[in-house]
Parts: structure tokens; C-alpha cells; sequence
């Protein structure tokens, strides 16, 4: 693609811009836009059921997974951009490859939920517990040390989806504040992440632009992560320094609880450790050989481990019958509650925390829904009073004279109601073997509950993103701001890193890491960037910069990255 670089800002350009900073709002807080009103009941209904229906009232719901594609959405019905500009960005483009990173970014998240299915991280985290015992500093230690070869070796995400919960637990236990260990996993996860090429999906939008190999990555990035482990450590023991933070002595373990009692599937934990070490080996040698993808090497990895938790599910499945087999007939229901309650226990102790994270933020929506429906239903309470009092103050002729009509309406629409409620249950009587079959598989087939674990929000969330970026280059805004970044960074190799990083570090906290990551790439791309940094070593500082500043830039605020709004999610359904 080639730019104008003399392409003039014109209205488009400032509603593309507009619509891209109100894009970011419901990602970093989520919101629905009612629809309608609700119809008030009729003041002259004496009936339960009349006065009791509410009318169904629909809303737009605006979360990290609506909010990118609704703006892109807009941006074509206004005429800002047209369907080339968005095949672009979805394809990709100047290296930037989206579905090359959602495959991996799957791929992985995918070995990885499936190897926290087994018990593994929960058997470490207690394992911990029992090795620190009541020391509580040490505790603290062993769990930062803990979460940060976690995100290391697997990824930020992982690290908040599987820790979160069982620090939870272990601060309500101990009878100690969860502050300082929560912050300390979600600092450490955050900067682990830059340790290896597929710790965090910024890493890769980069490496894959300019074409980083996943050893020359581990080889800039490794130092700098040890380096900023060891000041995040420092720097939270000093602001968590009171004993109501980080107690001396806390509570022990309970001597009968048997860490090991917590690994559900031992064989499934040593095939997906085998798993992903293969993984993380086969990257590193194909980081020799040219015109390996890195999306091509852990995608088939992945598969394996779907094909290994089908089997286990069958499995599993054919040991619970075989014993039915030899026992007499009973109901289909009691057959499936037989059969459902051993393969339950598998997936019970993680899917309950985990279940509403599939849907990531919008869950969020859901555990709002009730207080919503309570003030609606408030609210139209108010209107209704309201209206009957004016009623009848002012128009009682009025009223008394349509009383005939009134009735005659209700009538009506109560046999139309009538009709729509059997149709109804005629509807729910149909479906309800489908969704008694889903119920039952979605908490008893362990392949089911990892697909259903999956941050599948992201998926949306990431495509908008690209194509947004995308619209934003079209309209000339890339070009601008490379102008702008030319001054910041272009000085010297010192100022290309500290610049970048800064820049970087600014912009997460009021877009996100993931789309400044994606925004700043493109900007770096641009031509009028490209001419000023020629020097190879400016340019690697600029690229070094920005990938440490979007891990670091996370480590601020709570919505600077996904796995801090993911932590937020995490701890508010833990509450609810």
C-alpha cells in the first residue's frame, strides 16, 4: 500500500478519529443503550397477570467484543471508509498479519486452559501455600516467583484467568488483605510477558511486522524482563510495607490437605507439559529456518491437544457406561444424572470460577442485568403512579367515558397474550432436550469446557482493531502522527528506547495495550517514520521500546492491558 504523505485531514478524518477514541470507551467500561420504552399498564387492569407483564425492553450492549466492530460499522454506513479499506485490514497488511496472530494467540491459549484442566497450576499454587507455611513474606515471595515463570512461560492471560481465584481464596483464608498479592501477580505477570515472543499478543502483533524471530526476541527481551521482576519486587515491598499488607505470620495450611489431591488428571498434566515444552522447543529451532511461521508451528501442537481431550472424553464417557450396562433400566433423566455426576468432579473445581469468563466482559453485562431489570421495574412503578393521579385529576370524564373501549382492548390483548404465552411454552417444550443435552455436556466433557474457557471476545475485539487502524491510515492520520513520532525518537539510539517506551507506556492507559500496540506499529511503518530512522540502531530501539513500554504500560492502571480488565471481570464475579 502506498500513502500520500501530503494527504490533507479532512472531516472524514476527524469522525474517524472521533469514532476510534469512543470505540476504546466500552472496552475499558462496558455499557447498554436502551431501546424504546416500556408500555405502561393500562390504569383500568384489575388482573394479576396484566399488571404484572412487563414489556420486554432491548438493548445494545456495548464490551470489549461489540464496541471496535459497531465503530467500523458506523465508519462504512457514514461513508468514512469502504469494504477495500476493511478487506485490508482484516487480511492485513505491511507484515501485519491478524489472522497469523489470532491463530497463534489461540492456538496456545488453547494447550494452555486445556493443561489448567488438569490441576496443574491449582496443585503449584497450593504446593506453594504448603512450602511457605505461615510465613506470610515468604508466601508472598513464592508466589510472585511463582506467576512470573507462569507468564513467562505461557502468557499474562493465562496467569489472571488460572491465579486469580486461588489468591482469592488463600487471602480469605489467611485473614489477610488480597491487596498486595493481587497487585504483585498482576505487576509480574504483565512484565514476564516480555520474556518470550508469545507472552502477550503485543509481542506479537511486532515480532510479526518486522519479522523477529522468536530466539532474537528471547534473546533483546530476556534481560530487560529479569531486570524489571526484580524492581516491580522491590518496589512492592516498599508501598506494601504494613503488616496489614504483608503479615509476618499467617495462618497454616491445613496439614490434611494434600496438594497433589488437586491434580485431577496426572496424565493429562505431564501430556501437556510435554505438550507445550515441544512447543516452546520447535519455535526456537524453526527460528533458523526461513519462511516458518510461528503461527504454523504452534497450531498443529494445538490440535494434538484437542485430539487428546476428545479421547479422554471418550474415555471417560465409556467408563461411565459400562457400569449402567450391568445395572437395570431406570429414566433417561436418571441416566444422565448418573452419568454426569462422576465426569463432573473432572471439571467442577475449575469450571465455576471459569465459566463466565468465557464470555469475557460481557459477563459483566449479565451480573448487572438483575439490578438493571430491579430499577426498570422501579422505575416504571413511579411512571405508573404518576399517570394514573394526573389521569384522574384532570381527564376523570375522559376516562370514564372510554372505560367500554378500554376493557374490550384488554380483552383483546390478553387472549392475544394468551396465544403468544402457549406458543411459547409449546417452543420451550421443544427445546428443552437440546438444552438439557448442552447443559450437561458443557460441565461434563472436558474439550466442551476449554472451548467455552477460551477469551473468544478477543476474537472481535482484536479484527475491529486491525480494520480500525487501517481506516485510520487510510484517512492520513498514520502520517501525522509519524510526523509527531519523528521528533520524539529519531534523536539518538537512548531516545529511540526511552521515547517509544514513554509514548508507548501514555497511550495504553488511555487506549489499551493492544490497540496502541497495533496503532503504533502502523505509525512506525509509515514512510515518513521509515525516512527519518534509517539508522538500524535507532530503528531497533524504536521496536525494543515499543514492545517493553506495551508490557509495561499494562503494570499502571487495571484497564491498560486485557489481562487487567480480565483480573477486574475476575474478581468482581468472585464477590458476586
Amino acid at each position: 500500500m502506498v500513502y500520500d504523505e501530503n494527504k490533507s485531514i479532512g472531516v472524514y478524518a476527524w469522525v474517524t478519529l472521533a469514532i476510534f477514541v469512543m470505540a476504546i470507551v466500552p472496552v475499558i467500561r462496558p455499557f447498554k443503550i436502551p431501546l424504546g420504552k416500556r408500555s405502561r399498564p393500562s390504569s383500568t387492569t384489575t388482573t394479576t397477570t396484566t399488571t404484572t407483564r412487563k414489556a420486554k425492553r432491548w438493548h445494545i450492549y456495548l464490551n470489549l467484543a461489540t464496541g471496535p466492530p459497531l465503530a467500523v460499522l458506523i465508519l462504512l454506513v457514514c461513508g468514512a471508509t469502504n469494504m477495500t479499506v476493511i478487506k485490508n485490514g482484516l487480511v492485513g497488511s505491511l507484515g501485519i498479519q491478524p489472522y497469523s496472530i489470532l491463530i497463534l494467540f489461540y492456538s496456545l491459549a488453547y494447550i494452555c486452559v486445556s493443561l489448567d484442566m488438569t490441576g496443574i497450576f491449582q496443585f503449584l499454587a497450593f504446593w506453594v501455600s504448603k512450602r511457605a507455611g505461615s510465613r506470610g513474606r515468604l508466601a508472598f515471595t513464592l508466589f510472585f516467583v511463582l506467576t512470573s515463570l507462569m507468564s513467562g512461560l505461557t502468557s499474562n492471560d493465562v496467569v489472571i484467568l488460572t491465579g486469580t481465584a486461588f489468591l482469592a481464596y488463600f487471602t480469605r483464608v489467611s485473614g489477610i488483605l488480597p491487596t498486595a498479592f493481587m497487585m504483585s501477580e498482576f505487576t509480574s505477570a504483565n512484565i514476564a510477558s516480555m520474556a518470550l515472543f508469545i507472552g502477550n499478543p503485543t509481542n506479537v502483533v511486532v515480532s510479526t511486522a518486522y519479522e523477529i524471530s522468536f530466539l532474537e526476541y528471547s534473546a533483546w527481551m530476556l534481560l530487560p524482563t529479569l531486570g524489571g521482576l526484580a524492581m516491580a519486587y522491590v518496589a512492592l515491598r516498599v508501598v506494601y510495607w504494613k503488616e496489614e499488607y504483608l503479615p509476618r505470620h499467617i495462618p497454616p495450611p491445613d496439614a490434611d490437605i494434600d496438594p497433589q489431591s488437586f491434580l485431577i488428571d496426572r496424565q493429562g498434566a505431564y501430556f501437556g507439559i510435554g505438550i507445550l515444552v515441544a512447543c516452546l522447543l520447535t519455535l526456537i529451532g524453526t527460528s533458523f529456518v526461513h519462511g516458518v511461521e510461528v503461527w504454523m508451528v504452534t497450531l498443529p501442537f494445538a490440535v494434538i491437544s484437542i485430539v487428546r481431550d476428545l479421547w479422554f472424553d471418550l474415555r471417560v464417557q465409556r467408563r461411565q457406561q459400562q457400569p449402567q450396562q450391568q445395572r437395570r433400566p431406570s429414566s433417561t433423566s436418571a441416566t444422565t444424572t448418573s452419568t454426569a455426576i462422576p465426569v463432573s468432579r473432572l471439571v467442577l473445581p475449575v469450571i465455576h470460577r471459569d465459566a463466565v469468563l468465557t464470555s469475557g466482559l460481557d459477563s459483566m453485562e449479565i451480573s448487572a442485568a438483575d439490578h438493571d431489570k430491579k430499577s426498570d421495574e422501579d422505575e416504571d412503578e413511579n411512571t405508573m403512579d404518576l399517570g394514573i393521579s394526573k389521569a384522574q385529576h384532570t381527564d376523570d370524564i375522559e376516562l370514564s367515558g372510554m372505560a367500554t373501549m378500554e376493557r374490550n382492548s384488554n380483552n383483546d390483548s390478553d387472549n392475544d397474550n394468551g396465544v403468544n404465552a402457549s406458543r411459547t411454552r409449546r417452543f420451550r417444550n421443544k427445546i428443552q432436550p437440546l438444552t438439557m443435552w448442552w447443559q450437561q455436556k458443557s460441565t461434563s466433557m472436558v474439550t466442551l469446557v476449554v472451548w467455552l474457557r477460551l477469551p473468544w471476545t478477543i476474537l472481535p475485539f482484536s479484527l475491529g482493531m486491525f480494520v480500525l487502524v487501517e481506516i485510520l491510515s487510510d484517512v492520513g492520520w498514520t502520517g501525522t502522527f509519524a510526523s509527531a513520532l519523528v521528533v520524539v525518537t529519531t534523536a539518538n539510539y537512548m531516545a529511540a528506547v526511552v521515547g517509544m517506551m514513554l509514548v508507548t507506556i501514555l497511550l495504553c492507559q488511555l487506549l489499551n495495550n493492544l490497540p496502541t500496540t497495533i496503532l503504533l506499529t502502523r505509525i512506525i511503518q509509515h514512510e515518513v517514520f521509515a525516512s527519518h530512522a534509517q539508522d538500524p540502531a535507532v530503528k531497533q530501539g524504536v521496536l525494543l521500546g515499543l514492545i517493553a513500554g506495551s508490557n509495561l504500560g499494562a503494570c499502571l492502571t487495571l484497564v491498560g492491558s486485557l489481562a487487567g480488565i480480565m483480573q477486574v471481570l475476575n474478581g468482581q464475579l468472585m464477590t458476586c
